[in-house]
C-alpha cells in the first residue's frame, strides 16, 4: 500500500497541510473516515477521493452509480455480508466479478466473496456512500422484482435474435408468450406499480433508455438492447392502433391493459428523433383513481371555499397552473361533487383522460370541426347546466366561455398563468374587456404539486434561509419562533431521494363585490393581490410554507416549484 491518505492528498495539492491537520482534529472527535469528512467539507471531490484511494491501494477506482448497476449482480452476495464488509458486486464478465470495496486490501473479504459466488474477484475502490446506496437500491424487493422480469424478457429476446430459426421479431404478433409482447407489458405494468405518471423510451446507442416519471422526477429504470428497439416500438404501435410502417411522422394513439383487477390506459406519443423513434406514454391508472376532495389532499378550508363556488348557479371557475400540476384531477373532482342526477353536466376535453359516470364527455377534434370553441357552441344547444372546457387558449373560446357563464351556466376551465390573479390579465389578453371578466368570473384556483417528505426518514432540518426569505417576500405570513422544518435523509423506502408521493397546494382567488369593482376598473395585478390578501386569500408561497411547517414537504421543494 502507498502512503497515508492525507499525505497523498497534500502531495497532489488537493488540500493543504493546515487543512489536513484541522480535518484530523475533527475526525478524532467524531466517527467517520477522513476522506468522507473532507468531501463533506467540500475540500475535495468524490472523484479526487477515488483517485487518491486508487493510488493508496494500487487498484482501479470505480465510480459506482446505483441506478446503473444490475440488482441481480449485487445480490450475488447476501446483503448482511456486503454491508458488514462494505463491498458490492457491480459487474460480471465470464468467470470474473468486479467487486467494489471500501477496503480492497481486505483479503478475507475477497476470499469470502469468491467462496460465496464462485467467481474470481477483481477488486476496485468504491466510495462507501455509493456502495451503501447501491445496496439499498438492489435489495429493495419491489425494484428488484421488476428488474428481474425485465432481465428475463431481455434474455429471451437475445436468444431469439441468435436463433437460426427466428431472424426477425414480429411486433404485430398476438402471441401473449412472445418475449417482445411480455417485455412491453412488463414495462407498462411496472410503470403503474411504481406510481409513474409517464413512461419515456428513448433510443440511444448501444441501448434504449427507459425512464419513469415518478413524483414529477424522471428516473431511469432499465435499458433495452438497441437491436430490440424496432420490435418494442412496433409492438407499442400495434397496441395503440398506429401505422407500424410509418417512422418519419409523429403519431398519437391510446392503449389499455388489464392485469388481474388492475386496468390502466396510456396516451401514446411517438416522434422521430435522431437515431430512431422516441415514445412517451402518459399513464392513466383507472383502477386507483378516486375523485374526492379528501383523496386530493385539499385542506378543509380550501374545500369549503371550492364547494361554495360550485353551489353558484352560474359563472366561471378557472383552474391555473403549469402542465402536470393536477388541474384536470381537481376539475374532475369538482364535477363528481355535483349531483349529475339532477343536472346536465357536459365536458369537452383534449383528450378525455377518465370516463366519469353520469357525465357527458366530448373528445375535442379540430380535424372534424369540434375544437374547444365549436364544441362549446354545440354543447350550448344540449340544455347544459354545468360545462367543463379543457382549456381556454384563444379569443374565440374565451368569448364563448364567458358568454356561457353570463347566460345561466356554470363553466369550469383552465388557463396557463403563474398564479390565480394572473387569470384576469390573461383573459384580457385574449380579447375580453374587464367588465365581462368581472361579471363572469366566480373564482380562480391556482395549483401546484410538491414532492412529499418521506415519512420513513423524515428528520428536523434547517431550511435554506435565502429561499425562505424569497418565498416570504410578498407574504405577510410570520414563521413561529418555535417552528421546525424537516427533510428526508434518504432511505430504502424513498430510494435515497428523501421524498415520497406528492401533495397539492392551492391559491383560491374569490371574486367578491369589491373585487368586481377593481377588475372592472382595470386595476393592475398588485392592487388585486393586495385586496385578495385582505379578504383572506392564502397565496401559493404561504400555502407551501404551511405544508413545510407541517413536515409534509421542504422549503427547498416549495421554492423550486414556485420559481420554475
Amino acid at each position: 500500500m502507498a502512503g497515508r491518505l492525507g499525505d497523498i492528498l497534500v502531495a497532489r495539492g488537493y488540500i493543504t497541510a493546515e487543512q489536513l491537520d484541522a480535518a484530523l482534529v475533527s475526525q478524532a472527535g467524531q466517527k467517520g473516515m477522513l476522506g468522507e469528512l473532507l468531501v463533506a467539507r467540500d475540500l475535495i471531490t468524490t472523484n479526487q477521493l477515488g483517485e487518491v484511494l486508487s493510488e493508496q491501494f494500487a487498484v482501479p477506482y470505480e465510480e459506482v452509480v446505483p441506478e446503473a448497476v444490475n440488482p441481480q449482480v449485487v445480490r450475488l452476495i447476501p446483503e448482511h455480508v456486503s454491508r458488514q464488509r462494505m463491498m458490492a458486486p457491480v459487474a460480471v464478465q465470464g468467470s470474473t466479478m468486479t467487486l467494489a470495496m471500501v477496503a480492497p486490501d481486505d483479503m478475507g473479504a475477497i476470499s469470502e466473496a469468491e467462496l460465496i459466488t464462485g467467481y474470481q474477484v477483481e477488486p476496485v475502490v468504491g466510495i462507501r456512500r455509493d456502495l451503501m446506496a447501491t445496496l439499498d437500491r438492489s435489495f429493495d424487493e419491489s425494484a428488484t422484482a421488476r428488474q428481474t422480469v425485465v432481465d428475463m424478457k431481455l434474455q429471451e429476446l437475445e436468444e431469439q435474435r441468435k436463433s437460426a430459426k427466428i431472424v426477425d421479431i414480429d411486433p404485430s404478433t398476438e402471441d401473449k408468450d412472445a418475449p417482445v409482447v411480455r417485455l412491453v407489458r412488463s414495462v407498462l405494468i411496472g410503470a403503474v406499480s411504481a406510481g409513474a405518471s409517464d413512461i419515456h423510451l428513448e433510443p440511444y446507442d448501444p441501448q434504449m433508455r427507459v425512464r419513469f416519471r415518478v413524483d414529477g422526477q424522471l428516473k431511469q429504470v432499465m435499458t433495452i438492447p438497441r437491436h430490440t428497439e424496432p420490435a418494442v416500438v412496433g409492438r407499442i404501435k400495434v397496441m395503440a392502433d398506429m401505422d407500424t410502417t410509418e417512422t418519419r411522422k409523429p403519431q398519437d394513439g391510446n392503449l389499455t391493459i388489464e392485469e388481474n383487477e388492475m386496468r390502466a390506459s396510456f396516451r401514446v406519443s411517438i416522434i422521430p428523433v435522431v437515431g430512431g423513434e422516441k415514445v412517451v406514454m402518459r399513464v392513466i391508472d383507472e383502477g386507483n383513481k378516486i375523485f374526492t376532495f379528501d383523496s386530493l389532499g385539499m385542506p378543509p378550508r380550501d374545500t369549503e371555499i371550492v364547494k361554495g363556488l360550485l353551489d353558484k348557479p352560474y359563472g366561471m371557475i378557472v383552474m391555473t397552473g403549469p402542465t402536470g400540476s393536477g388541474k384536470t384531477t381537481t376539475m374532475y373532482t369538482m364535477l363528481t361533487n355535483i349531483d349529475s342526477a339532477k343536472t346536465n353536466v357536459s365536458t369537452v376535453e383534449d383528450p378525455v383522460e377518465f370516463k366519469l359516470s353520469g357525465i357527458n364527455q366530448v373528445q375535442a377534434d379540430n380535424d372534424h370541426g369540434m375544437g374547444f370553441c365549436n364544441a362549446l357552441k354545440y354543447l350550448m344547444r344540449q340544455d347544459p347546466d354545468v360545462i367543463m372546457v379543457g382549456e381556454i387558449r384563444d379569443h374565440e373560446t374565451a368569448v364563448a366561455a364567458v358568454q356561457a357563464a353570463l347566460t345561466g351556466h356554470l363553466l369550469i376551465s383552465t388557463l396557463h398563468t403563474n398564479d390565480a390573479i394572473g387569470a384576469v390579465p390573461r383573459l384580457n389578453d385574449l380579447g375580453l374587456d374587464y367588465f365581462k371578466i368581472a361579471g363572469a368570473l366566480l373564482g380562480v384556483i391556482a395549483q401546484r404539486l410538491l414532492r412529499g417528505v418521506c415519512p420513513q426518514c423524515k428528520t428536523p432540518a434547517k431550511p435554506n434561509e435565502r429561499m425562505l426569505a424569497s418565498l416570504l417576500e410578498h407574504s405577510d405570513f410570520e414563521i413561529p419562533a418555535d417552528a421546525t422544518f424537516y427533510e428526508g435523509a434518504g432511505c430504502r423506502k424513498c430510494m435515497g431521494a428523501g421524498y415520497v408521493g406528492r401533495i397539492p397546494i392551492y391559491e383560491i382567488f374569490v371574486i367578491s363585490p369589491e373585487m368586481k369593482t377593481l377588475i372592472e376598473a382595470g386595476l393592475p395585478h398588485s392592487k388585486l393581490f393586495e385586496l385578495a390578501r385582505k379578504e383572506g386569500m392564502i397565496d401559493l408561497s404561504t400555502a407551501g410554507i404551511q405544508q413545510a411547517l407541517l413536515g409534509r414537504t421542504t422549503v427547498e421543494e416549495v421554492y423550486y416549484k414556485l420559481s420554475s
